[in-house]
């Protein structure tokens, strides 16, 4: 190879060399841990008791005897959909239809109180999730 030849590889060498040295002043971002779950980004509410990680019936159009009582549980998720345990506090839209205990906690029982349709907000870290359609017959 000659003289020339090779200054010039070795120009370009360091011309890439310079290319990349900006790059090695950014900040990166810390690695995702895998192990432990990020912030919370969602509550999830099922009917009965779910164990944390599973998923079971959605309590969306849930139907509920005057009388009669039903159990919902609810878990956080992160973004990628990790669980999260969570203790939302629970709020019935019609408390005259729909009657909530405990208020807090991450499972409560639900009894319906007289005809109609209620919906339920959990709040958790101020996430919320609204149970749609409870139906109280």
């Amino acid at each position: 190879m000659n003289k020339s030849k090779t200054y010039l590889l070795f120009a370009v060498m360091i011309a890439a060399l310079a290319a990349c040295t900006s790059n090695l002043n950014t900040i990166v971002p810390p690695i995702e841990d895998v192990l432990h779950a990020g912030p919370l980004s969602k509550i999830v509410v099922y009917v009965g008791n779910v164990p944390l990680g599973e998923s079971g019936p959605s309590a969306d159009g849930l139907n509920l005897s005057i009388g009669g009582t039903a159990y919902l549980s609810a878990q956080g998720r992160d973004a990628n959909n990790r669980p999260i345990k969570v203790t939302p506090r629970w709020q019935a839209s019609r408390p005259e239809l729909l009657e909530v205990s405990p208020i807090e906690g991450e499972m409560v029982a639900i009894r319906g109180l007289r005809e109609g349709t209620a919906e339920l907000v959990a709040e958790y870290a101020g996430v919320k999730h609204t149970v749609n359609y409870i139906f109280i017959k």
